[in-house]
């Protein structure tokens, strides 16, 4: 996956004709599949491009349709769908040579005062002291960890708490994790917003796994984000640290359902929701289904 420079690459398409741009790809990756919060953030970029300067970003989703490799390069076309005198709402399809592999919108609006209200960030120990995600690897699998410090080099991941050692499927999972870049980012608040949008995929199917005891990464647990969901509510820097306090509050028919709410310096300045395919395998998907796995 991309370290500081090569995201920053990602993130700037090229543009051959109007409505139409061309994104990037990493150099090198360990995943079998392009990352989806690569294709949103990318598919976010493209649409911010058709719209007025003076427009935010405010929400973004998209859906997922097939995944994409590492090859060919991916396409994005844009439609405007509505230019208002404060919101600007606009589609794009992703995909890769000529196979479909998103759909997203995206609406803007012009910055306005209005009513206010947030809730108050959770407790949470600073990140500085707490473990990685090749950290947590380590410690609760049998899995190699120097991969996965490797597969994101641009990018500091740290967890509160693994929460993997007492499972709980009677209840809702929950997990929170300090993220940022590691290197500081250019004084761009839409660059921000779009980095935060790449970001937001990373960790958010594994609150769907602590209820079930299962680590992020496990080989007989293949995984892919179906719909995804991005609310931008306030400006953040992607390059400090901020907490995603992320729950799943239901998994079921090989899905599972996750949100965030995401805080920087106190602020309320994000939310996340995303379903996920999870198809557990072999002995892993005897262990959690029982007799089901042997119906299904």
């Amino acid at each position: 996956m991309p370290d500081h420079d090569e995201l920053l690459a990602l993130l700037d398409l090229d543009c051959p004709w109007p409505g139409h741009l061309v994104g990037g790809q990493p150099p090198a990756s360990m995943l079998d599949k392009v990352y989806g919060g690569q294709l949103l953030a990318q598919a976010l970029v493209a649409m911010t491009r058709t719209v007025d300067l003076d427009r935010r970003a405010h929400a973004v989703q998209g859906t997922f349709f097939h995944p994409g490799n590492h090859v060919d390069a991916l396409h994005y076309d844009v439609e405007k769908l509505r230019d208002g005198r404060s919101f600007s709402v606009r589609s794009v399809v992703a995909s890769q040579d000529s196979r479909e592999l998103l759909r997203a919108t995206a609406s803007f609006q012009v910055p306005e005062p209005g009513l206010a209200h947030s809730p108050a960030a959770p407790p949470a120990p600073p990140p500085d002291d707490l473990p990685s995600l090749a950290d947590v690897i380590r410690d609760h699998s049998e899995l190699d960890d120097a991969p996965w410090r490797r597969e994101w080099p641009g990018v500091d991941v740290r967890y509160v708490d693994a929460l993997l050692d007492s499972p709980d499927p009677t209840g809702p999972g929950r997990q929170q994790v300090w993220m940022k870049v590691r290197r500081t980012l250019p004084d761009d608040p839409v660059l921000h917003h779009q980095v935060l949008t790449y970001l937001s995929d990373l960790t958010l199917v594994n609150a769907s796994l602590v209820p079930h005891g299962i680590l992020v990464g496990a080989p007989e647990l293949p995984r892919a984000t179906l719909n995804h969901t991005v609310w931008l509510h306030e400006d953040v820097r992607a390059d400090e640290w901020f907490l995603v306090d992320q729950t799943s509050p239901w998994a079921g028919g090989a899905r599972g359902f996750s949100r965030a709410e995401v805080f920087q310096d106190g602020r309320h300045v994000a939310s996340y929701a995303q379903e996920g395919l999870i198809r557990p395998r072999g002995d892993l998907r005897k262990r959690l289904l029982g007799d089901e796995a042997d119906a299904s």
